[in-house]
């Protein structure tokens, strides 16, 4: 039964990393609930274990993040501030600037995948009438949003996991990574206008035209209040889970619209995805051979910060690009519980993690998104294309971040 389960496990990560084999097309949900099911069907893992293996705080915590987006979106927020950067800028390097701070910006508070999800589509319709090539936009939204998505917990799913586990209040977890998200967002604008140094030449031919998106003010204001509310019930150290289910549900009766639209909003894929991948894990976790490994893995961390942060990074950066970060953030937990200085190597697990999804096109979900929202729009963004800058930029942040969060640590020990 450990060769079965063993078996699972890496067909599953392979599948989630691969996506797509001859004659089969899985997308990352769809493999980790094939192989959640198969650990308990085949691998002799118990429906009551499989049921155990799941940590509702973290459901229940990106649930409530994803309603709120989700009347966001039924709001038209996303696509009006899409088209507001686009129509107010004159050039296009101060539009490749904004386009990477918004995306930074609203990736850390509204979930790096959902930004991607509504902002493509957006720019690609604004900058037609520009005369601009939208690779190099595009690029900042997916590599700015990354970026941007570490400076909270609620940036992206694998903090949210990372914010739960750790017990990290969300006050201090933005502190402590403000410092190298803030030097990041810049890396990203410097790569790219450096790489596309000829195309930002260009005059604009003239602005966006068209309507704006219709904007639903009213209920923009009222999910914007509400968010702002659970934002601060989280900086006075409130249950992340309940105040992020409890904001959803107060936009759900204060919205005053159909919830079933919001609902077909949300990424219910994300939750299963997170759900399964919790049973796929828990398969393995206690199989010699992973005991070996997470033993290992703790003792490469001796408590030397700047090692342990080389250590971390690293082991972050191949997994994040092998398996993406969040099974990458799972496959570690074992190993926390032994590690001294935990609160800081977490820390950098959420930077690294996520800075290190800027590497390639298929390291992040939100990478993948910008890709095929475009393609659908007959924009192709080519592997090599994001390859020749996501690598400059992943060397340069993740030495960032190292450095920020060793004089953080410093600084707030």
């Amino acid at each position: 039964m450990p060769a079965v389960r063993l078996a699972i496990f890496l067909l599953t990560y392979v599948l989630i990393a691969v996506e797509t084999i001859p004659g089969v097309r899985l997308n990352r949900p769809a493999a980790s609930l094939l192989g959640a099911v198969a650990m308990v069907a085949l691998g002799g893992l118990s429906p009551r274990e499989a049921y155990a293996a799941i940590d509702l705080d973290v459901i229940v915590f990106l649930l409530g993040l994803l309603l709120i987006s989700a009347y966001l979106e039924l709001g038209s927020f996303f696509d009006w501030a899409a088209y507001q950067i686009v129509r107010h800028t004159r050039s296009p390097s101060t539009l490749l600037a904004a386009l990477v701070g918004a995306s930074g910006l609203l990736a850390a508070l509204f979930i790096n995948d959902t930004v991607c999800l509504v902002f493509t589509p957006v720019v690609i319709l604004a900058l037609r009438p520009l005369g601009l090539r939208p690779q190099p936009y595009l690029l900042a939204i997916a590599l700015g949003s990354n970026v941007g998505s570490a400076a909270t917990i609620i940036g992206n799913p694998q903090n949210m996991l990372i914010g739960v586990t750790s017990g990290i209040s969300f006050a201090r977890f933005s502190l402590m990574l403000l410092p190298a998200v803030l030097g990041a967002l810049a890396c990203v604008y410097g790569v790219l206008a450096l790489v596309y140094r000829n195309e930002l030449k260009a005059e604009l031919r003239h602005a966006a035209d068209g309507e704006p998106p219709a904007l639903d003010r009213p209920l923009v204001v009222t999910v914007l209040v509400v968010f702002g509310a659970a934002v601060i019930a989280w900086l006075a150290g409130l249950s992340l889970p309940l105040v992020s289910i409890t904001a959803g549900a107060v936009v759900i009766a204060l919205a005053r619209r159909d919830a079933a639209a919001a609902f077909a909003n949300v990424e219910w894929s994300l939750l299963l995805f997170f759900a399964s991948l919790f049973v796929v894990v828990q398969g393995v976790r206690d199989l010699p051979l992973f005991e070996e490994l997470t033993s290992r893995a703790a003792g490469l961390l001796t408590g030397a910060p700047l090692r342990d942060a080389a250590v971390m990074t690293g082991a972050m950066t191949a997994l994040s690009n092998l398996v993406s970060n969040v099974p990458a953030v799972l496959l570690w937990l074992p190993v926390m519980p032994r590690v001294t200085d935990a609160h800081f190597i977490w820390l950098v697990m959420a930077m690294s993690a996520t800075f290190a999804g800027n590497l390639t096109l298929v390291a992040s979900m939100a990478n993948l998104i910008v890709a095929e929202r475009a393609a659908a729009r007959g924009v192709r963004l080519r592997f090599g294309e994001y390859f020749r800058v996501g690598l400059p930029v992943t060397a340069l942040t993740l030495g960032w971040g190292i450095v920020t969060l060793l004089a953080m640590r410093a600084l707030f020990a």
